[in-house]
């Protein structure tokens, strides 16, 4: 391949290095191993943890980057109709304040974004064809409805929650695709999450990643040779450390901040609902799960407490800090504790138990009754469709700055970005039924989401928390593969090998996609099975997760909405990308020029199959001259540099 003949892969780099670089160190930001010059270090601790970075500012300054390089809409004078109460909220704020906005996106910028969206694929260039010509004044509307609750809308979000509650387990991913397939509501999603007990080794609860005690156990007993002794597990630290996670992810709130001491004077200068909790009020919260405890594994070697292996029960007495016997009790990752024993009271609003109710039972159905557990839903709904959240970051909620009926006094002010829609999607959702899919579905229909990247005039940062332009993503790992394998027709023979007690077992069927996987972590897990195996792509597939932030869900899941030079490097190099865009075989290219498809036919097949729409005349022309020395390798650079654009590599 030869870049410098070729003026269409020129401006595709071009286009990358925009997106790239447009998104460099903050300026005073302090650099890692520098010394803190704040004197107050936990408040600075607690605040980088809680206000994180500026994700709103940094997805403007991404759009604003790459909004030249896209196609975008025609500009528009016209008022955008109001489609439903999301669309009162934000364009009556827009009018209300006179802020500009972006016109509705085109038909095919619309199609692509709904269509990785929902499913995480492209929409296919007769689809694109046929949606395009379609004179139904309803068809978005029934575009979206046709997408939502499909195999690939299940594939696609089960990724996005198994992010999200940290999952790995392959029974745990097919159960969360069963019910967002079915739309089971997401109240008693969470209850089955909280109550279950399990005598096996790979049931629900062990699968669920933030009831694995691998950071709660000690060296101290590291090698559990009595199948008697429990003192290898810090019961205590484990039940607060999961306590913490379902705070972060079904209450928005990072609660483990008062876990270690009382929120005032650490927390309060930033978040007014954690400054005024007390390190008791997080004790009792954890007393929900007080009497469970974890036994270890079944498979006879002992104590093994962690790599999803633990079975789980209800039989310790509860949440005593003085002796919690037989399980090692001083705290280890925390301050020391004061030796009492506490009972459940629900953190939000005091609420304890019914008399005789098992207390994780009350848990999953207290919990979720309160609104924080609907705000916090969708706004996690409303981030992943909208790029940003209402409030940010999603699990950094300030409840006592949430209610525009009950402002904060000064100088603090209301949390979320518009405080009215937050509360009205949050009573939708519960008058819905927490229905997962109703929400995504309204999102999705509102012009709101459907506003064009482009906009016309400056654009100031002022404007951002109006939502008056889409701001552009870099796609997720499983899409970024996918994508690829879609765009050039040429699916994956990817084996499905899961390990076992440390044995490889190959399923015979191999997919063809790595979102159809139970997790994608199957690649990046079984990299040494495919070291093996020299004509496997699952290396290239490995180091191609890696690149847009595939984790092993260890931790909570990062903000990924950077792009940086090793995802361009993967696009341009990577042996995952170069197989396909050749003339041979059965790649897109190759199918065509075997087809005896014209020039014109060809380009504008690449074109709908790579960025969901047809050629500007001025690509038209340039396509031609990268052909005119070379048919072959000139459609074949065509291929790579669609592959390498910035329109190719965000989700706009």
């Amino acid at each position: 391949m030869k870049p410098v003949k070729l003026v269409l892969m020129a401006t595709a780099i071009l286009c990358l290095t925009f997106v790239v670089t447009a998104q460099g160190p903050q300026n005073g930001q302090p650099q890692q191993g520098q010394p803190q010059a704040d004197p107050d270090r936990i408040e600075a601790a607690h605040s980088e943890l809680l206000n994180a970075k500026d994700k709103a500012a940094e997805a403007s300054k991404l759009t604003e980057a790459v909004a030249p390089a896209l196609p975008g809409a025609a500009a528009s004078t016209a008022p955008i109709p109001r489609k439903n109460f999301i669309d009162e909220h934000i364009f009556g704020r827009i009018e209300k304040d006179n802020i500009p906005h972006a016109p509705l996106a085109s038909d095919e910028e619309f199609l692509r974004r709904a269509y990785v969206d929902a499913i995480g694929f492209a929409p296919t260039p007769e689809k694109i064809r046929s949606f395009v010509a379609d004179t139904d004044p309803n068809k978005r509307d029934k575009l979206i409805d046709s997408l939502i609750g499909t195999e690939e809308f299940a594939d696609q979000w089960a990724y996005y929650y198994g992010e999200l509650f940290r999952t790995r387990a392959s029974q745990f991913h097919y159960w969360t695709k069963t019910w967002l397939k079915v739309d089971r509501p997401y109240n008693e999603v969470f209850s089955d999450m909280v109550t279950p007990v399990t005598k096996n080794s790979r049931g629900l609860p062990t699968a669920l990643t933030f009831y694995d005690a691998v950071g709660q156990t000690a060296s101290r007993d590291g090698a559990f040779t009595d199948r008697n002794n429990y003192r290898g597990l810090n019961r205590l630290d484990w039940v607060d450390g999961i306590t913490t996670e379902i705070g972060r992810v079904f209450l928005g709130l990072s609660i483990e901040c008062f876990s270690c001491h009382n929120g005032a004077g650490h927390t309060d200068s930033f978040n007014m609902f954690l400054g005024s909790r007390k390190r008791t009020d997080f004790w009792q919260q954890s007393a929900f799960l007080g009497k469970m405890r974890s036994i270890g594994s079944s498979d006879g070697s002992g104590r093994n407490f962690y790599g999803e292996q633990a079975l789980l029960d209800d039989l310790v007495p509860g949440y005593n800090t003085g002796d919690d016997w037989p399980y090692y009790t001083p705290a280890e990752g925390r301050f020391p504790r004061d030796g009492k024993a506490y009972e459940p009271a629900f953190i939000m609003t005091g609420e304890k138990p019914k008399p005789g109710e098992d207390p994780r039972k009350a848990l999953g159905r207290i919990l979720p009754s309160h609104i924080q557990f609907s705000r916090a839903a969708v706004n996690n709904i409303w981030a992943k469709l909208m790029v940003v959240g209402l409030v940010e970051p999603i699990d950094g909620f300030d409840p006592m700055r949430l209610d525009p009926k009950n402002p904060p006094p000064k100088p603090w002010t209301l949390q979320p970005a518009n405080p009215e829609l937050l509360q009205a999607l949050a009573e939708d959702f519960q008058k819905n039924n927490y229905s997962i899919q109703h929400v995504i579905k309204t999102v999705m229909k509102s012009n709101a989401y459907q506003l064009s990247t482009s906009f016309r005039g400056e654009w100031k940062i002022t404007y951002i928390p109006y939502f008056s332009r889409r701001f552009v993503r870099v796609l997720t790992p499983p899409e970024a593969v996918d994508m690829v394998a879609q765009a050039t027709d040429l699916p994956f023979q990817i084996k499905d090998v899961r390990n076992g007690n440390n044995r490889a077992m190959p399923m015979e069927q191999p997919f063809s996609y790595v979102s159809q996987l139970y997790d994608p972590l199957v690649v990046r897990g079984n990299a040494n099975t495919a070291s093996r195996d020299p004509g496997s792509e699952q290396l290239a597939i490995y180091a191609f997760l890696g690149a847009y932030y595939q984790a092993e869900r260890t931790t909570p899941p990062v903000d990924k909405n950077v792009a940086t030079p090793v995802q361009a490097m993967m696009m341009m190099t990577s042996p995952l990308v170069n197989k396909r865009i050749k003339a041979e075989g059965d790649t897109r290219v190759a199918k065509l020029l075997k087809a005896g498809k014209s020039d014109d036919q060809v380009i504008e097949e690449l074109f709908l199959g790579t960025l969901s729409r047809k050629p500007r005349t001025d690509e038209v022309d340039v396509a031609k001259r990268v052909i005119a020395k070379d048919r072959t390798t000139g459609f074949e650079d065509i291929q790579w540099a669609l592959l390498n654009t910035t329109e190719f590599l965000v989700n706009h």
